[in-house]
């Protein structure tokens, strides 16, 4: 068994090292930026609906994510970041979940907007490209 792998129960599942999951979505978000750009590449209205969709999900993931770093960085304070000032600790852990509020609340108002978003899909013809 591999260090990064995961005893889980069904499937085997290879779980990747945080920094190499955190660098992906960093070139895929890029990517994303730059493709729905003004000179990016042309989109169906149906098409950006998907996107929508992803972006929830994956910001209510990045939420998740950035408690569980507040929790480990909390968490640690007692034991290996013992060492570290204890202040300096509380702040990393207070902006971590500040940030995961901030990013749970900005996928809760894209969530909110899918009704909108759908009923704009509706009103115009499927292959019409933004």
């Amino acid at each position: 068994m591999l260090d990064h792998e995961q005893d889980s129960p069904g499937p085997q599942r290879i779980t990747l090292p945080p920094t190499v999951v955190a660098s992906h979505l960093r070139a895929c978000a890029d990517d994303l930026a730059v493709s729905l750009t003004a000179s990016g590449t042309a989109a169906t209205v149906p098409e950006l609906l998907k996107v929508v969709r992803h972006l929830v999900a994956g910001q209510q993931a990045l939420a998740i994510a950035l408690e569980g770093m507040a929790g480990r960085v909390e968490g640690g304070g007692d034991g290996v970041l013992a060492t570290a000032p204890m202040t300096d600790v509380e702040v990393v852990a207070e902006v971590l979940r500040a940030a995961a509020t901030a990013v749970d609340c900005s996928a809760e108002a894209l969530a909110e907007s899918r009704p909108s978003f759908e009923c704009v899909s509706e009103s115009v013809a499927p292959d019409t490209r933004l």
